[in-house]
C-alpha cells in the first residue's frame, strides 16, 4: 500500500510541475513586443531600404508612440508611412515630428472614436531610408508607449535593429 501511495503522489506531483511550466511558457510566448523588422540590415550607397517598427501578442491596442533614431551622418530619412495594423479597425490619426539633422523621429498613431482597440500582430509603421555614407547606424526603437482603449498602459518589451554599409 505504501508502494502505491508514494507512486500516486509522486505521478501528482509530476503532473502538476509539467502543468505549470506549460502555464508559464504559454504566458512568455504572449509577451507583447515592439520590434524593428528586420532587426538587421546591410546596404551599400545611394541604396534605399525598409524597415518595419512592428507589434506582436498585443490586445485592445487602440494608441501608440515611439522615437526612433539612426545615424544622420550614414543614413537619410526617405518617407515614413503609417502601416496596416491600426487601420484594420477603423480610422486613425498618425503623424510623426521629425529632426534630421540629429536623425531622430517621434511617431504617433491613434484609433478615431468608439471602437475596439486592435488584436494580434502587425505593422505600425514603415520607415524608408537611403545610405548616404560608409558605416554603422543603430535603428533605435526607445520611448514607446502602448495605450488600450481604456487609455491604460499595455506592458510590453522593446527590439530596436542595426544597420551597416560597406561601400
Amino acid at each position: 500500500m505504501n508502494k502505491k501511495f508514494t507512486l500516486s503522489l509522486v505521478s501528482s506531483v509530476l503532473i502538476i510541475i509539467v502543468l505549470v511550466t506549460a502555464y508559464f511558457l504559454m504566458n512568455m510566448a504572449k509577451t507583447t513586443t515592439v520590434y524593428v523588422d528586420p532587426d538587421k540590415v546591410a546596404g551599400s550607397a545611394a541604396q534605399d531600404f525598409t524597415v518595419d517598427v512592428s507589434i506582436s501578442n498585443v490586445a485592445n491596442l487602440y494608441a501608440w508612440e515611439c522615437r526612433f533614431g539612426w545615424n544622420a551622418t550614414v543614413l537619410d530619412l526617405v518617407n515614413v508611412t503609417e502601416g496596416s495594423f491600426l487601420k484594420k479597425m477603423g480610422s486613425t490619426f498618425f503623424d510623426y515630428g521629425l529632426n534630421e539633422t540629429f536623425g531622430h523621429m517621434v511617431i504617433d498613431c491613434t484609433l478615431l472614436g468608439n471602437v475596439a482597440g486592435a488584436n494580434g500582430s502587425g505593422v505600425l509603421v514603415s520607415i524608408r531610408l537611403n545610405v548616404k555614407n560608409k558605416g554603422t547606424s543603430q535603428l533605435a526603437l526607445y520611448d514607446t508607449k502602448l495605450l488600450d482603449a481604456a487609455e491604460q498602459m499595455i506592458v510590453h518589451t522593446v527590439n530596436g535593429g542595426h544597420f551597416s554599409a560597406d561601400i
